[in-house]
């Protein structure tokens, strides 16, 4: 039997759960790299990054978070049967605390967006997300592995996170609706589009319809008279304070936007 070609690439292995870890700031001293290599004896670590892989349901132990990513690195990717976890360590500093605060728990559909958790010398930056074609874009090459690709990107978001740009966390918590003033807003819209319409009789509702000059069976319902006055109605126009907002929403930087423009909302 003759092979007739081979072709090397990244394939998801979806039996097992990857994690990388990834100093930026400096290299790993050997004490760093012994506490790695106690959360597995075939992790694969150096100074610059502590490489760990668990099959079927075993995963890294809990503890090894805190442990590596308080001083030791600085920034992590975790796959886990197509899901994945983003880790950022920032310096734990009151003002670090009052710009990641809107963050803190900003987790929404399908409990995937952010999360900070504080670390006993750091505080974390943890987003829980999906991307498309399970990431393997991140990837340089054939022989490249998307971790290392995600970790790079991770590593110039935590410099962005330092100097107090948070855009890339709205971004994430906005697509998985995980900031809670959105839900809010959504909220209130509903509300106020429905309230016009509450407690009117099913001739009232038809009459309105006919002002309007919307087509109606008589047979219709009320609720389905209400629906198509729902329909009918102009989108509301935003406030001032809503448009600034809007037009002031930062621009993402490369790395941001790179990551963004691969997640997938489930």
């Amino acid at each position: 039997m003759r092979i007739l070609r081979v072709r090397r690439g990244f394939q998801a292995d979806h039996s097992s759960s990857s994690y990388l870890f990834y100093a930026v700031d400096h290299e790993v001293s050997k004490a760093g790299q012994a506490i790695a290599h106690r959360y597995s004896s075939r992790a694969e670590v150096d100074e610059h990054s502590a490489r760990y892989l668990k099959w079927g349901e075993s995963s890294l132990s809990p503890d090894a978070y805190e442990a590596l990513l308080n001083e030791h690195y600085d920034v992590m990717a975790e796959e886990s049967y197509d899901w994945w976890t983003l880790m950022i360590a920032v310096p734990k500093t009151a003002a670090m605390r009052a710009i990641l605060a809107p963050f803190t728990d900003a987790r929404g559909s399908n409990d995937q967006g952010v999360e900070v958790q504080e670390f006993r010398k750091r505080l974390v930056v943890t987003i829980y997300c999906q991307f498309e074609s399970n990431g393997v874009n991140f990837a340089e090459d054939y022989d490249s592995d998307p971790h290392e690709g995600l970790v790079g990107l991770l590593a110039k978001i935590r410099s962005e996170l330092v100097e107090g740009d948070t855009s890339f966390l709205a971004a994430v918590a906005e697509l998985y609706d995980g900031l809670e003033e959105n839900e809010a807003g959504d909220d209130r819209a509903t509300d106020s589009s429905t309230a016009p319409f509450e407690g009117m009789s099913k001739a009232e509702l038809q009459q309105a319809c006919e002002r309007r000059g919307i087509t109606y069976r008589k047979s219709w319902r009320k609720d389905q008279l209400q629906e198509a006055l729902i329909a009918a109605q102009p989108a509301p126009a935003r406030s001032k304070s809503q448009r600034k907002a809007k037009a002031s929403k930062p621009k993402l930087s490369r790395a941001a936007q790179t990551i963004v423009n691969e997640l997938e909302r489930v």
